[in-house]
């Protein structure tokens, strides 16, 4: 992987101190580790050096089997070494493939991907071995191993009957990411397909693009990680911004971002009723003339309007009022199907005063939502009926924050080989059971009592959680016992080093991208196996920034208005483009949207068009 840090440069990081990041990466006798090993007389970095002698002193079987015996170090310092330098052997470390198969399973994320590079780099005469490994390896192993083959291409085919087989059964948990795997083996048979499942990496299995991508129906996009698997956009724009195709007043009020689904786009916003008094409304626009189709009442206004942006499936469409009013209604008509209210109906309670934000999450037949209850801190309803399937009651999970619902929407996906819905609450990101609402895990650390803003970022069995006010961010380790779960703290980072106000974060590869800061959009990149700060600079404008990834750039949107291109490479900070689009009043708090070439922004009572096509 082109811009993976070694472990050589994170020990160099942490020479620096805790001073600088908040956390040692290694400890000082860590640091130094790999130089006093010794194997067959020699200190590992003699045998090491070898690998790229021009000619070696030694024989490549005598290097590869020191190398081989380094790994079964438990410094990782140590093991990490002698990956790198099985990397940089290439094909001629083949003998060694069956024991870095067995690093796969390593629950250290970064000695994982290290391993993952190592296999890569010998190429095809690794596939029979990884193949064997993704048919009876761990969860964590079988992840990694699909890496592997997608980034081999075409030199993998011999295993995509194993794939293929697996993808098509319902009961394996990676089909999803299976099927990005497959399209990168079969090469230019889906080049776009291929492309974006290059660009976000090692997605959970939720965040493989899919045929059914070309909408974008929910908040944070079709899988709810901010990402556009979209390619041929404009890498550059004027400095009045790109063309401007449209703009459209009488939104109302809000924060709601756009849904887009069969022609139409759906939002929300407080505004005048017919009898001239303010509501909160569910909207829906023809995407092709921007006419009004309908407006149902949602129910009572808020002082800045509604946070929830609509969640379309099968015909219907989800909205939740900020006085938690959960209404299912038809996409064509806008009529009601069926109506809740968190509070009264679950006993649903908010952590803080802003009041119920969520954007409601529909995963096969259920509708996921969080009223934050004693007796329901998650609900799931048949997205049909509205009937109740189930109820997560949650334990304590420690002391920080605030009882209640917080003010991030859920996210689904498969951790440790169980399905899981994954939220953001008043004490902080807990994993429940998908099928029955059983509580898994909680993590307390990462909560604070004003708000919990972010949605949770999820890699394979890794959950990336980070929240403001004074409080930050951490990677978890979701590890399993039989029927039991934990969360396991990989790293935690400080408010100096990074915390996300709210605008959340994007993971692209292996690298997160976001703003740090209350209140502020620093335009920041981090590591997301090891933690460590690549880059962070100055935010170029105020306030908090959502992001969006798209084709090779994230896209910052300040909540004064500044929009700005930023190329998504741990290498440096680099503005392509920047531009203020119209203003309208208040913070520009909506996630900004692209579909089918279009970046849409929505400013309170205000939405504009712009087209991104080369």
């Amino acid at each position: 992987m082109k811009h993976r840090l070694t472990w050589t440069c994170l020990a160099a990081v942490a020479a620096i101190g805790a001073a600088a990041f908040g956390r040692p990466l290694v400890s000082a006798a860590a640091e130094h580790a790999a130089s006093a090993a010794v194997f067959d007389g020699k200190p590992l970095e003699y045998w090491t050096a070898q690998v790229l002698a021009d000619p070696p002193a030694e024989s490549v079987e005598t290097i590869v089997d020191v190398l081989r015996r380094a790994l079964e170090s438990d410094d990782p310092q140590i093991k990490v070494t002698a990956l790198d330098a099985f990397q940089s052997l290439g094909p001629r470390a083949a003998p060694a493939a069956p024991a870095l198969v067995r690093v796969l399973e390593d629950s250290r994320a970064w000695i994982g991907v290290a391993a993952v590079d190592a296999l890569a780099a010998i190429g095809k005469q690794a596939v029979p071995i990884l193949t064997e490994t993704f048919e009876r390896g761990p969860a964590a192993a079988r992840l990694r191993t699909l890496l592997v083959l997608g980034s081999l291409g075409p030199e993998a085919r011999e295993a995509l009957p194993v794939l293929i087989r697996a993808a098509a059964s319902d009961a394996d948990p990676l089909r999803e990411r299976l099927a990005g795997t497959i399209a990168q083996i079969q090469g230019a048979d889906n080049v776009s397909t291929v492309r974006a499942a290059v660009a976000i990496g090692d997605g959970s299995a939720a965040a493989t693009p899919t045929a059914g991508d070309q909408d974008w129906p929910q908040f944070r996009g079709p899988r709810g990680d901010a990402i556009c698997t979209e390619t041929g956009l404009l890498t550059g724009w004027p400095d009045d911004g790109p063309p401007l195709l449209w703009q459209l007043t009488g939104l109302g009020k809000g924060y709601s971002t756009i849904s887009i689904a069969d022609g139409r786009f759906y939002t929300m916003g407080d505004r005048k009723s017919a009898d001239g008094t303010e509501s909160q409304f569910a909207l829906a626009y023809d995407l092709a003339t921007r006419r009004e189709l309908w407006a149902t009442r949602v129910g009572p206004p808020h002082q800045d309007g509604p946070r929830c942006t609509p969640t379309i499936a099968d015909g219907r469409v989800y909205v939740l009022g900020t006085a938690s009013d959960l209404l299912c209604l038809d996409a064509a008509s806008g009529q009601p199907v069926w109506h809740k209210n968190l509070a009264d109906d679950f006993g649903g309670q908010m952590m803080s005063i802003w009041k119920f934000s969520e954007s409601p999450l529909v995963d096969g037949d259920r509708l996921i939502c969080t009223p934050g209850g004693p007796d329901a801190a998650l609900v799931a309803l048949n997205k049909d009926t509205g009937e109740t399937l189930w109820q997560c009651v949650m334990p304590a999970i420690g002391d920080r924050g605030k009882d209640g619902a917080g003010y991030a929407s859920a996210v689904v996906a498969e951790i440790a080989g169980v399905r899981q819905y994954v939220q953001m609450l008043g004490r902080g990101v807990i994993g429940v059971e998908a099928a029955t609402g059983r509580f898994l895990w909680g993590y307390n650390r990462i909560a604070n009592t004003v708000a919990n803003i972010p949605s949770a970022i999820i890699r394979g069995d890794y959950v990336f959680a980070t929240t403001s006010y004074k409080t930050g961010a951490a990677l978890l380790h979701i590890r399993r016992d039989g029927d039991q779960f934990r969360a396991e703290e990989v790293y935690f980072l400080s408010p100096r080093d990074f915390e996300n106000h709210h605008g959340g974060v994007v993971l692209v590869g292996d690298h997160l991208y976001g703003g740090n800061s209350q209140n502020q959009g620093h335009p920041t990149c981090l590591n997301w196996a090891s933690g460590e700060i690549v880059w962070k600079e100055r935010a170029p404008a105020g306030g908090s920034a959502a992001v969006l990834y798209a084709d090779g750039h994230v896209i910052f949107r300040y909540d004064r208005g500044l929009v700005t291109l930023v190329e998504a490479t741990p290498e440096a900070y680099h503005v392509k483009a920047k531009f203020t689009p119209p203003t309208a009043a208040g913070p520009a708090w909506a996630h900004p949207v692209i579909h089918r070439g279009r970046l849409y922004l929505r400013h309170d009572d205000l939405l504009v068009c712009y087209d991104l096509r080369k």
